[in-house]
């Protein structure tokens, strides 16, 4: 009679608590991952060249066949046409304001034009053959163009006239830039295995870079101190301050590059293989990728990171665009159309005051079997159901009950042999230490790791010899392998599978041994070279015109006794 009086207590189960060791972030992969749904463009031929005009609202124009058509960054859709050429456009360029376009073809002319009336401003005639590249110095005044002839020209638009001829490449010239950090300094790279800087006042080259395949595409990174250079199937960064040295060279495509765009954190390449490879300028390590369905023939990015733009070669041009609430909101206001707050509020939607209810309205109809409902019944307590929340009212929420993995099914019922079994199936290293870390509170990894046989014993074995070294799960790991080796030392060599993961073990652990040895005697070098530098520079002079005026100090020379030490 008193069990009837007092329910039955039922004790509830914790899950297990698995700790997610701290990894590098990903907000990077993670932003351009969110460029999908692309609209594609058929045009008569591959387009060779995008570029986004510098001033909002950034639209891009786009080099293809006989016509350079412009699209609009809102609608992406093509507002205008450029087709006065006699042949096919090469390469189209903006000027810094927006408002003057320069486009050169294969017939060797470059024309200016004003994007506002479509007209012609100026037609420069100079090459011999192909004019692959033109682009405006940082002034605005001037325009330099690369071509086939294996020269780079310098025009002056105002007087329609050449200003000067770089002559240095022995091969095609197939792309130029310029950078805001010099106005007169022009970067061209050419199919000769070279990548030149050029003094533009001066008509000269200041510096030479030798690449072991032809450069396609060449581009300034942030700071104007180094430079990106697309040969073969490498990107190669090198520093223009150190004498174009090479600082690091990344081999991410299987095919030739075509094509670079950077910005002030990340690089982009763009490959015959179909990848857009995006690279971190910290690292110059792949942090994201996009497949195409054809070669890549060139690539832009919008400098307000919302359209990536590339040109295939099977005539298709691709347009992605980024899916976030700013460029939902650009988007809203550039149509004129109202904000998601009016017309949630004209709709009666959930920020409409209409949708708060009065005390006891109801939403809908009762249904007629819970009218006059008794309250010793079972329909008097589903009343209210139907009803319309209030403004202020807390509404409670019962949500589906929580599924426990088949290791907590285990571990709930003190199944510890099971359990360890199940987090070792998962393949997670951090939940296997997690199970093992319970199985520690409860006493019970002992239970866990005995009576194990072959089967049992191996993906246990291969787990320690693949994490026993990573920092957050070394402690852990070292105990569980300690333990092993006091329970099933006896029997080693029964199993030849088993014997040579505990000698991987062993020579994991060794490797390991030896790495942080050289990093103590590494730590110690250091430490007496910064010790020495810091008594150097107390020495030194506090006033810079004395600094320039003597010669540098030599730092002292530390013996291999001294470092040993």
């Amino acid at each position: 009679f008193l069990f009837c009086l007092y329910p039955r207590v039922q004790m509830q189960f914790t899950p297990t608590n698995i700790h997610v060791a701290a990894r590098n972030p990903t907000t990077s992969s993670a932003f351009y991952r969110r460029y999908q749904h692309p609209l594609y463009f058929q045009h008569k031929a591959a387009p060779t060249s995008i570029e986004f005009s510098p001033q909002e609202p950034h639209d891009f124009c786009v080099a293809s066949s006989l016509q350079v058509d412009i699209f609009s960054a809102s609608t992406n859709a093509i507002y205008r046409t450029l087709t006065r050429f006699k042949d096919v456009a090469c390469c189209a360029s903006y000027r810094n304001d927006g408002k003057i376009l320069a486009v050169c073809d294969e017939g060797g002319a470059t024309q200016v034009f004003d994007l506002t009336s479509r007209a012609v401003m100026r037609t420069f005639r100079g090459h011999e053959r192909a004019v692959r590249v033109v682009r405006f110095l940082t002034d605005g005044h001037r325009l330099a163009t690369g071509s086939d002839d294996q020269r780079v020209l310098c025009w002056d638009i105002a007087a329609e006239a050449q200003v000067c001829t770089l002559d240095g490449h022995s091969d095609f010239v197939r792309s130029a830039r310029v950078t805001d950090a010099s106005p007169h300094v022009l970067l061209t790279g050419s199919y000769d295995h070279t990548v030149r800087l050029w003094d533009v006042n001066a008509a000269r080259c200041i510096m030479k870079i030798e690449q072991p395949d032809p450069i396609e595409d060449v581009v300034w990174l942030p700071g104007g101190g180094m430079i990106a250079v697309a040969n073969g199937n490498r990107m190669t960064v090198c520093d223009l301050l150190s004498g174009g040295r090479v600082v690091q060279t990344v081999t991410a495509h299987s095919k030739t590059v075509t094509s670079l765009h950077t910005d002030s954190s990340h690089l982009l390449s763009a490959s015959l293989d179909g990848h857009v490879k995006l690279y971190e300028l910290a690292q110059y390590k792949v942090v994201g990728s996009i497949k195409y369905g054809a070669p890549l023939v060139s690539l832009a990015f919008s400098p307000k990171h919302s359209h990536l733009v590339a040109g295939m070669s099977d005539s298709t041009l691709c347009v992605r665009r980024h899916r976030a609430s700013a460029a939902r909101e650009d988007r809203i206001t550039a149509t004129g159309g109202p904000s998601d707050a009016a017309r949630s509020s004209s709709a009666g939607g959930p920020l409409s005051l209409r949708a708060a209810g009065r005390p006891g309205q109801v939403a809908k109809r009762i249904p007629s079997r819970f009218d006059g409902a008794n309250p010793a019944s079972y329909r008097y307590f589903l009343r209210g159901r139907t009803h319309t929340p209030q403004a202020d009212d807390l509404v409670a929420k019962r949500d589906a009950p929580k599924r426990l993995s088949t290791f907590d099914k285990a571990l709930k019922r003190f199944q510890y042999h099971e359990a360890l079994d199940a987090a070792l199936r998962t393949g997670s290293t951090e939940t296997v230490v997690a199970v093992i870390e319970e199985l520690v509170q409860r006493n019970g990894l002992r239970i866990a790791l005995q009576g194990r046989n072959h089967n049992t014993l191996k993906p246990l074995a291969t787990l320690l010899v693949r994490s026993i070294t990573t920092p957050p799960f070394a402690s852990v790991l070292i105990a569980v392998a300690n333990l092993l080796l006091d329970m099933y030392g006896k029997v080693f060599g029964q199993s030849a599978s088993i014997d040579e993961l505990f000698v991987k073990l062993r020579l994991t652990l060794e490797a390991e041994v030896r790495l942080q040895v050289e990093l103590a005697q590494l730590m110690g070098a250091m430490d007496v070279l910064l010790a020495a530098a810091t008594r150097s520079d107390t020495t030194l002079p506090s006033a810079s015109a004395a600094i320039v005026d003597q010669p540098p100090c030599k730092m002292p020379r530390v013996s291999p006794d001294t470092c040993a030490t």
